[in-house]
């Protein structure tokens, strides 16, 4: 069975997309069957593929909520990549109002429903979730057994990482075996004291959940989505792509705990 991990801030700009793109295509040059699902309406995690909203014949969308269709209709493989792609259009902001309209335990239960028929088909789901405290956010935390936490090294950006560690208490109370699979620390900029300030920050209080790898600033990062590809397709040899292999190898490393 699958690990499926969400890549999750309530803070945006963090750098969650560009982790579940980058981090897919590093595990799956490692063998690894890897499956990315976009559970964000603004659709940028197919960007990272090159694939369009207006390309696809069916989205996450109707794979959770159409009765016709099933999840596996909906995912799309990126040859280049190796990864297969579970893409989402706007159409996936109308999922707060059908989730409000369900029992509690039903709606929380809405994203692991979906995911169950293909769970044995990968070695790792990584769900992509919108910044935000949203209904779709919770049952996307309930269907994962891990939770990476992308960091922007700001001042600013800690309060993200605080409600996402509040949320994560407070879906552990309901049942769900979540963990922290590990806090990513992402957008450095090696020239200021300040960022170098905050990484210290985050590791003297969470320790071993900081991965050892942090993700620089780089252009890199914005030029690969531009191309339809992901840093180890755009620029395979770069500092960027390195700097995501070697996340996977750490991600690879930390077996689920509680």
């Amino acid at each position: 069975m699958a690990r499926t991990i969400a890549v999750s801030n309530q803070k945006g700009g963090v750098g969650k997309t560009t982790t579940v793109a980058n981090l897919g295509a590093a595990l799956s040059e490692m063998g690894q069957r890897v499956l990315v699902v976009g559970l964000d309406s603004r659709g940028d995690l197919g960007v990272h593929f090159g694939v369009s909203g207006a390309e696809v014949d069916a989205t996450v969308y109707e794979g959770m909520f159409a009765e016709e269709v099933g999840f596996e209709e909906v995912i799309i493989h990126i040859e280049e990549a190796r990864v297969d792609l579970a893409p989402a259009t706007r159409e996936l902001a109308g999922a707060e109002l059908i989730l409000g309209d369900m029992a509690v335990v039903e709606r929380r239960e809405v994203v692991a429903e979906a995911l169950a028929p293909v769970q044995d088909r990968y070695d790792f789901i990584i769900l992509d979730t919108a910044p935000g405290l949203h209904l779709l956010l919770v049952a996307a935390l309930a269907a994962a057994r891990e939770v990476i936490i992308p960091q922007q090294a700001s001042y600013l950006a800690l309060h993200g990482l605080r409600e996402i560690t509040e949320s994560i208490q407070q879906l552990r109370r309901m049942g769900p075996r979540l963990s922290i699979c590990g806090i990513l620390l992402t957008m450095q900029d090696r020239r200021t004291v300040h960022h170098r300030q905050v990484i210290h920050m985050v590791r003297e209080g969470f320790g071993e959940l900081v991965f050892n790898t942090v993700v620089p600033a780089t252009i890199r990062f914005q030029e690969a989505p531009a191309n339809g590809q992901p840093i180890t397709q755009y620029a395979p040899n770069s500092e960027a792509a390195q700097v995501y292999r070697q996340i996977a190898r750490e991600v690879m490393e930390r077996a689920p705990q509680t």
